[in-house]
């Protein structure tokens, strides 16, 4: 048996069921939290553009607030593009990983359950339905 396999599957999904379950239960306390400091961290960069393009252009309220408006633009389209190319990155690179995780575990599991006897096969089936019978209490 590939026992080392199936720990790291089922680490693999336990870190998975453990992180959907923190953001089920804390989705409102975490992205509450995050969407406000997101909001502080912008006012604070806004009020310093304020300040910063008044005194050096002398500029009135209007044309200091179109200056920002862009100066803001412009650095969050250059964020936006710059997050955009590294998320490409990343996720090619977990892609790549994941397909080598399920080859290998797809191989393990062909294996086991090649090399298993018809009795250990009805008793594995028989857990996993009642396994799914037994959660389908807790999620509905």
């Amino acid at each position: 048996m590939h026992s080392q396999t199936y720990q790291k599957f089922i680490f693999h999904l336990s870190v998975f069921g453990i992180t959907i379950s923190i953001l089920v239960g804390f989705y409102d306390v975490i992205f509450g939290s995050i969407w406000e400091f997101i909001h502080i961290i912008f006012e604070i960069i806004e009020l310093s553009l304020d300040r910063l393009v008044e005194d050096i252009f002398d500029t009135e309220l209007h044309e200091t607030q179109l200056i920002v408006f862009y100066i803001i633009l412009a650095i969050a389209g250059t964020l936006t593009y710059l997050v955009w190319k590294v998320l490409v990155q990343v996720f090619s690179g977990v892609s790549q990983i994941f397909k080598q995780e399920w080859s290998e575990l797809k191989d393990a599991m062909t294996t086991d359950w090649q090399g298993m006897s018809m009795t250990n096969r009805i008793i594995v089936i028989s857990l996993f339905i009642l396994i799914n019978y037994l959660a389908s209490f807790m999620l509905f």
